[in-house]
């Protein structure tokens, strides 16, 4: 039975992030998705219990769909994987990216929900963000200023930043010229190429919303995944 014939309601928005999505019959909801609705007076507090109104639901965490997730993905990720000359593994980061991947297609598996609340996924998005910059800052910082004051060091450091910012010009370039992306989808997909979610960040605060996220979340499998095997490849080297 359709939403019209239940309760003579029609979708006219709905609100997903900062992004609004204009209602339609192909549209599927997100758990967090702020939904816009054109009904009877007297049918509204049937379809809020319907939709759900809980901000207290939408900012807690499934902490069981949450750790099965991130078990399988770090069982996948330490299953080798054979190579001609060798092997090499997902890791930490390919594992739990290949599943959630999965996962987060599939939505749910009976009432084990796997997608995330929008502003769950936005906070811990953030909170991964810092421990990230802190846990290379940590790492770096002792070695970091002797890295860059020999020669060597500052010729991989110069190396690397041109090599960053040439990648990153070509993408730009051929995702506005050749594709006629606009500015927020080249920046996430710029981010999404480097695997950088710091790029992200700073591409999303420019943009004002959530729309690089969305060519980031298209190329940054891809690129991690890419990442992993040429790094297992170049080991394998002589």
């Amino acid at each position: 039975m359709t939403l019209p014939e239940r309760f003579g309601a029609l979708v006219t928005r709905v609100r997903r992030g900062d992004t609004e999505l204009v209602g339609h019959p192909a549209l599927a909801l997100e758990l967090g998705d702020r939904v816009r609705v054109l009904a009877p007076p007297d049918r509204l507090a049937e379809l809020s219990r319907f939709f759900g109104d809980s901000y207290r639901a939408l900012g807690e965490v499934d902490v069981l769909t949450f750790s099965i997730g991130l078990t399988l993905g770090l069982v996948l990720g330490a299953v080798p994987i054979p190579l001609p000359g060798g092997s090499f593994s997902l890791g930490q980061a390919g594992g739990p990216l290949i599943v959630g991947l999965f996962l987060g297609a599939r939505a749910h598996s009976g009432r084990l929900v796997w997608q995330l609340p929008h502003g769950a996924s936005a906070t811990l998005r953030q909170l991964g963000l810092v421990l990230f910059f802190a846990a290379v800052g940590t790492r770096a910082g002792e070695r970091f200023a002797a890295t860059v004051t020999s020669t060597e060091g500052l010729a991989l450091a110069l190396t690397g930043t041109a090599t960053s910012l040439v990648v990153a010009g070509v993408i730009a370039l051929s995702a506005s010229r050749c594709f006629k992306l606009d500015r927020a989808a080249t920046g996430g997909l710029v981010a999404g190429a480097l695997t950088q979610p710091a790029t992200l960040a700073a591409a999303c605060e420019q943009a004002r919303s959530d729309a690089p996220e969305a060519t980031y979340a298209a190329i940054v499998p891809f690129a991690v995944v890419l990442k992993i095997l040429l790094a297992q490849v170049l080991m394998l080297l002589p």
